[in-house]
């Protein structure tokens, strides 16, 4: 039998932008998130997650538990963060890699966690 991650996070943030591009062949959304600063350094490598929906706040919530067993959390509520995973590219496997800057100051020396072969199970509550 394989064990199944349960998320214990209590909170998620917000990204305060995204975007998709396409790397070496592969959709990528990239997310930015400033409350992850300084938080980086963990490696993104034996990550578990899950996709939760939240009715009340008609959201998606991407749950992460690193290999270290850090857990946390991205929110994607509807009409924010959300219509990134309304784009054609969200309904295949895609990858999403978080940063801790503006999406307009990435560069080499930026860091980064990237989660490969995302799959988001669409819930039938959520429409959308």
């Amino acid at each position: 039998m394989t064990r199944r991650y349960i998320p214990q996070v209590r909170s998620a943030v917000l990204p305060d932008d995204g975007a998709w591009t396409e790397l070496n062949g592969e959709d990528v959304l990239i997310l930015s998130v400033p409350e992850w600063q300084g938080q980086l350094e963990a490696s993104s490598r034996g990550y578990e997650y899950v996709w939760l929906y939240d009715r009340q706040s008609k959201a998606y919530i991407f749950c992460i538990r690193m290999s270290n067993g850090e857990e946390r959390a991205i929110a994607f509520p509807r009409e924010h963060a959300g219509t990134l995973l309304q784009d054609g590219r969200a309904y295949e496997p895609f990858t999403i890699l978080v940063t801790d800057q503006p999406l307009d100051e990435i560069g080499e020396q930026s860091k980064f966690l990237l989660f490969r072969d995302v799959k988001l199970k669409r819930h039938p509550d959520a429409g959308w």
